[in-house]
C-alpha cells in the first residue's frame, strides 16, 4: 500500500480534501463552533459549556463529530472527565480527521476517572486502528502505566517489550523497571534502571531513574550490584557530549577503576576536558599534566587541553609549545588543527596579524578538512587582503575553489570583486557581483553586491565565472505544493488548533520533517499559530527550521506571506513612531530587534538584557533618566513601546558617537562602544565594510552583517506597504 493510501485509509476526512472536497475536511472549523470550543476550552466554565454543548446537539454529519470532540476535549481540560469520556468514545467511533486524538483521550479521561482496567481495556485497539498515528507511542504508555496501575505487571512487560520500536527507550525502560520493581524482581529492576541511567542520561526519566535506584541500595544492602565500568564511560561520553560537563566531570573519575587500556586512558583524558569545560582550570591542568598517555588519539586531546589550560591561565610560551609537540607528535590529528586555530583566535584578540595569519594559515595547511579549516583559510585570504598582498586575489580564489559549501564563500566571491574592480578588471567584477547575487540573493555580501554593481562603468565586455563556481550550491527550492502526507497533518493541525487546543496542533505539526522541500508549509502554519497568541518569535524560530536556507530563496520565487513570517514587523506602529524623531530607518531597527530578541518581548540574553531591543537595566535606567522618565524597574523593560523608545534613543546616541557610520554603530551597540574604540585604533578603517570583515568577535562580526542583510529584505518586503 502506497503511503497516501495508507493516510487515506487512515483519515478519511482529511483524506477527502486531497480528492478536492470541501467542509470540515478542509480544515474549515465552522466560525461558530471555533469561537465556542475555544472559549470553552480556554476558560473551563459551565457558561461557556452550554453553548457548546447546544451547538453539539443541532450538528449534523461530519460537523457533529467534531463538534462532540470539542466538547469532549473541553470537559477533558476542565478536568470534568466522566462528562468528557461518552463525547470522546463518539467522536472516536464516528471517526473523521481527529478520530485518533478522541480515542486517546477518552482512554486519559478513563485514567482520569482512576477506571485502569477500562483505561487499557479502550486503548488497546489504538496500534490496530490508528498505526500511523503519532500518539501511539503515547497510547502505549499509558496502556502500560494502566496495567500497572491495575497490577497486571507481567503483561505491562509483555505489551512494552512487543513495542520496543514504538515508544521512547528510556520511557519503555523505565516502565519495565517499576514492573520489576513492584512484582519484587528487585535486581531485574536495578538492571533496567540503570539501563535508563547509563545509557539514556540526558532523558526525561533519567532523575527517576536514579532515585529508584538509590532506594533500591538501600533495600538490597550487599546484594546491590557494581555497574560496569563501561557503562559509566559510556553515561560520562554522553553527558560530555551534551555540554553537561559538571556531571560528565565525576562519572569519569568514578569509572577510573574499573577501566584499563584504551577505555582507561579516555576517561582520565574527558575528565580532564571535562573539568576544563566548567572552568575548573588549575584542577584540569594539574590532572591532565600527571597523565602518562599512550593512545595518539587521547595523548593528543590531552595536549590540546594542556595548550588550552595555559591559554586561560596567559602561560602564552607553554600554549605555544604544547601546539608544537601535538604537530611533531600528531600531525594528522585534528587537535593539531584545534590547537593552531585557537592560537590564531588568541593572536587575532590581541592585534597581532603577523601571528595570527602563520597560525591561520598552518591550520589550513595541516587539516585541509578540519571542521575549522575553512575559517582558518578565509582568516588569510582577509589578511592577506588588508595588507594589499599581491597573492590576496589567488588566496580568495582558492577558497572558493577549495571551499565552495563554506560560509565564508560569499565574502571571498565579494572581495574577490572588489579587487577585480579596483584593478580596472571591470567586466569580470560585474560577473562575480551576478553570480554572488545569485547564489546568496539575501546574504550581507549580496547586499554590498548590488551597491557595488549599480556603480560599476558600463561596460559591452562580458566576462565568465571559472568553471569551479559550479560546485558552489545553488539557489534554495522548495515545493509548490505540500505532499499529501504535509497536507493531512497541516489540515490536523488546522482544525486542532481552530478548537483551540494549540498545544495539540503544535505537537502534530512539529513531527514534520524539517528536510523535506515542502517543509516551509508545515512552518508557515506554525508561524500563522505563534503570531495569533503574540509568540512571534516563536514563529519566526519554526520559519528558520522548516524553510532553513531562506538565505539562499530568491525573493520572488516565494508567496509574501513566506517573508513576511521570516521577517515578521510586530508592533510596527510603535517601531515607527519611536524612530521617527530620532530619523531612524524604521527597516534597520527591525532588522536589528529580529537579531537581538526575534520580536520576544519578555526576551532575558544569557548577560541579562531585556526586552525587544535587549537592553542592560543600568543602561536602561541611564537612558529613561535622560529622558526624564523616572524609577523604572526591569520588569517595565519588558514593556514593548519602553523598550522602543529607549532602544532608539540609544541606537541613535551610539550613531551619533560613530559619526553615522553604520557598521561602527552596529558593533558597539551589540559588543560595546568602548571595544569598537579599541578595534578602531588597530589599523586603518576608512572602509566601514572592511572594519565590518575585520571585527575579531565571530559573534559580532555576524551581528552586523545579519542587522544590515536584515534591514536590506524588510525594506525589499515593505517599502511598499
Amino acid at each position: 500500500m502506497k503511503n497516501s493510501e495508507r493516510l487515506v485509509a487512515l483519515f478519511p476526512l482529511v483524506a477527502a480534501l486531497c480528492a478536492g472536497l470541501t467542509g470540515v475536511a478542509a480544515g474549515a472549523v465552522p466560525p461558530e463552533l471555533q469561537q465556542r470550543s475555544r472559549s470553552y476550552i480556554k476558560s473551563g466554565k459551565s457558561a461557556d459549556r452550554t453553548p457548546l454543548a447546544a451547538y453539539v446537539e443541532k450538528a449534523g454529519g461530519a460537523q457533529a463529530a467534531l463538534a462532540r470532540f470539542a466538547l469532549g476535549m473541553g470537559d477533558y481540560e476542565a478536568g470534568a472527565y466522566e462528562a468528557a469520556i461518552p463525547h470522546l468514545r463518539n467522536a472516536s467511533r464516528e471517526g473523521g480527521a481527529l478520530a485518533d486524538y478522541a480515542h486517546f483521550f477518552a482512554a486519559r479521561a478513563l485514567a482520569g476517572e482512576e477506571k485502569f482496567a477500562a483505561a487499557a481495556e479502550v486503548i488497546e485497539s489504538f496500534p490496530r486502528r490508528f498505526p500511523e498515528s503519532l500518539l501511539l507511542a503515547r497510547a502505549i504508555r499509558l496502556q502500560a502505566e494502566s496495567l500497572i496501575r491495575e497490577k497486571r505487571w507481567a503483561e505491562a512487560r509483555t505489551l512494552l517489550n512487543d513495542s520496543r520500536s514504538k515508544v521512547e527507550e528510556p520511557v519503555r525502560l523505565y516502565l519495565i523497571a517499576r514492573t520489576l520493581e513492584l512484582d519484587d524482581q528487585l535486581l531485574n529492576a536495578v538492571r533496567s534502571y540503570r539501563l535508563v541511567y547509563y545509557k539514556h542520561p540526558t532523558s526525561a526519566q533519567v532523575d527517576d531513574a536514579e532515585a529508584a535506584l538509590n532506594t533500591l541500595r538501600r533495600r538490597l544492602g550487599n546484594k546491590y550490584p557494581d555497574a560496569p565500568a563501561k557503562w559509566r564511560l559510556e553515561r560520562a561520553d554522553k553527558l560530555f557530549d551534551a555540554r553537561k560537563y559538571s556531571k560528565a566531570a565525576p562519572e569519569y573519575h568514578r569509572a577510573l577503576d574499573g577501566l584499563k587500556g584504551r577505555d582507561l586512558e579516555r576517561a582520565q583524558v574527558r575528565a580532564g576536558a571535562a573539568d576544563y569545560r566548567r572552568l575548573r582550570t588549575t584542577i584540569a591542568c594539574g590532572w591532565l599534566l600527571k597523565l602518562k598517555i599512550s593512545d595518539p588519539k587521547w595523548a593528543a586531546e590531552r595536549l590540546y587541553y594542556l595548550g588550552e589550560c595555559a591559554r586561560r591561565k596567559r602561560k602564552i610560551t607553554d600554549f605555544r609549545q604544547r601546539a608544537e609537540e601535538l604537530g611533531k607528535k600528531f600531525p594528522k590529528s585534528p587537535w593539531y588543527g584545534e590547537a593552531l586555530f585557537s592560537l590564531g583566535n588568541y593572536y587575532l584578540l590581541e592585534n597581532k596579524p603577523a601571528e595570527y595569519r602563520r597560525y591561520y594559515e598552518r591550520c589550513a595547511r595541516a587539516v585541509p578538512r578540519g571542521v575549522n579549516a575553512a575559517k582558518a583559510h578565509w582568516k588569510v585570504c582577509w589578511r592577506a587582503y588588508r595588507e594589499r598582498d599581491p597573492r590576496a586575489a589567488a588566496l580568495f580564489e582558492e577558497h572558493v575553489r577549495v571551499y565552495p559549501k563554506s560560509s565564508t564563500a560569499s565574502g571571498a566571491i565579494y572581495w574577490l570583486a572588489r579587487l577585480k574592480g579596483r584593478d580596472g578588471q571591470t567586466s569580470f567584477a560585474r560577473a562575480l557581483y551576478t553570480e554572488l547575487m545569485r547564489r546568496y540573493p539575501h546574504y550581507y555580501h549580496a547586499v554590498k553586491a548590488r551597491e557595488r554593481i549599480g556603480k560599476l562603468k558600463a561596460s559591452s565586455e562580458q566576462a565568465a565565472v571559472p568553471s569551479y563556481f559550479d560546485a558552489i550550491p545553488g539557489c534554495r527550492r522548495f515545493a509548490d505544493q505540500p505532499s499529501d502526507t504535509a497536507r493531512i497533518k497541516l489540515e490536523r493541525g488546522r482544525l486542532l488548533f481552530d478548537l483551540g487546543l494549540g498545544d495539540l496542533a503544535e505537537g502534530e505539526l512539529r513531527t514534520a520533517d524539517y528536510r523535506k522541500p515542502d517543509a516551509h508549509w508545515v512552518g508557515l502554519e506554525l508561524a500563522r499559530q505563534k503570531s495569533e497568541s503574540h509568540q512571534y518569535h516563536r514563529g519566526l524560530r519554526y520559519m528558520k527550521r522548516y524553510g532553513f536556507g531562506y538565505l539562499r530563496v530568491p525573493f520572488d520565487t516565494m508567496p509574501r506571506e513566506y517573508w513576511e513570517r521570516l521577517f515578521p514587523l510586530p508592533y510596527s506602529k510603535q517601531l515607527k513612531r519611536r524612530a521617527a524623531p530620532h530619523k531612524l530607518d524604521p527597516y534597520l531597527v527591525a532588522g536589528l530587534i529580529r537579531q537581538e530578541s526575534e520580536f520576544n518581548a519578555t526576551a532575558k540574553s544569557r548577560a541579562g538584557a531585556l526586552g525587544l531591543m535587549q537592553l542592560m537595566p543600568a543602561t536602561g535606567r541611564g537612558l529613561a533618566r535622560q529622558l526624564g522618565i523616572g524609577g523604572i524597574s526591569n520588569r517595565q523593560l519588558y514593556n514593548p513601546d519602553l523598550s522602543l523608545r529607549l532602544g532608539t534613543f540609544h541606537f541613535k546616541k551610539v550613531l551619533e558617537r560613530f559619526q553615522h557610520r553604520l557598521e561602527y554603530t552596529l558593533a558597539g551597540y551589540n559588543a560595546g562602544e568602548h571595544r569598537v574604540d579599541k578595534w578602531l585604533t588597530w589599523e586603518d578603517f576608512s572602509d566601514p565594510e572592511e572594519f565590518a570583515e575585520s571585527i575579531p568577535f565571530t559573534e559580532t562580526r555576524g551581528y552586523v552583517q545579519a542587522v544590515i542583510r536584515n534591514a536590506a529584505v524588510y525594506q525589499l518586503i515593505y517599502s511598499g506597504t
